[in-house]
């Protein structure tokens, strides 16, 4: 698993925006238990996206709910509307 995540920050370097490439390392780290992460990776894709969006004045709705490492039962939540 750790082969393919670097296999895509690789490829990533090489051109930040692949979409294809973000949300496949956002699948990986989430495989990973890697959440925060995960949750990053998901930022950048929204970001890098915004304006394809805008152009097609599509609604975007993305919500991602990932708990917190430790004990804790609490969770981190990343909503996009």
């Amino acid at each position: 698993m750790e082969d393919r995540i670097e296999y895509l920050e690789r490829m990533l370097a090489d051109n930040p925006d692949n979409p294809t490439g973000l949300l496949a390392l956002a699948n990986e780290y989430d495989k990973a238990g890697r959440y925060e992460d995960e949750a990053a990776v998901l930022e950048r894709y929204v970001a890098s996206h915004e304006r394809e969006r805008t152009e097609r004045q599509h609604p975007l709705w993305l919500r991602f709910s990932a708990p917190l490492t430790g004990g804790s039962s609490e969770k981190v939540e990343l909503l996009r509307a």
